[in-house]
C-alpha cells in the first residue's frame, strides 16, 4: 500500500515490549513508516547513529535512564543532534501536556510535544506528522 511513497523512518524507545510490538505494527500498518523500536537504553545512541530517523520517540520512564537523559546527549551528539524527539509519557494524563511547559525533568528543551499513553494509532500518527518536516513543493 506505501510501497511508492518514501517512507519515514521513526525509533521508537520504551521498556514495554509488547507496546513497541504493537506501535511498531500499527504506524507500519497505517502509514508510511519504517519503524524501529529499541527497548536497551545502552543501544539507543548507537541504534540512532546506524538507522538514522527522521523522528524519535522516547519515553520519559525508563528504568536504567530517564528519557531527558536520552534526548540530552541526543542533544549533545554531533550528526544526530538535529533529529526531533517526541515524549511519550504515561506520567502525563491527557489534558495535562501543559504541565510540562517545554520542560522535561526540569531541563529545557525546544522539544515541547509529549504525547500521553496510552494513545491512539490516529492520535500518535497526528503526533508524529506534526514533527516530521512538510514536503517541499518543487
Amino acid at each position: 500500500m506505501w510501497d511508492d511513497i518514501e517512507r519515514k523512518k521513526i525509533l521508537i524507545v520504551d521498556d514495554e515490549e509488547k507496546f513497541l510490538a504493537v506501535t511498531k505494527k500499527n504506524l507500519e500498518k497505517s502509514g508510511p513508516y519504517e519503524v524501529r523500536i529499541e527497548s536497551r537504553v545502552s543501544e539507543v545512541i548507537p541504534a540512532v547513529k546506524e538507522f538514522k530517523p527522521d523522528l524519535i520517540i522516547l519515553d520519559v520512564m525508563m528504568p536504567d535512564r530517564r528519557g531527558s537523559e536520552i534526548a540530552y546527549e541526543i542533544r549533545n551528539t554531533d550528526k544526530i543532534k538535529q533529529i526531533p524527539i517526541l515524549f511519550l509519557t504515561a506520567t502525563a494524563m491527557k489534558g495535562q501536556k501543559e504541565l510540562f511547559g517545554g520542560l522535561v525533568d526540569g531541563l529545557p528543551f525546544t522539544i515541547k510535544p509529549t504525547v500521553s499513553k496510552p494513545v491512539s494509532t490516529a492520535d500518535l500518527i497526528k503526533a508524529i506528522e506534526s514533527q516530521l518536516p512538510k514536503p517541499t513543493d518543487e
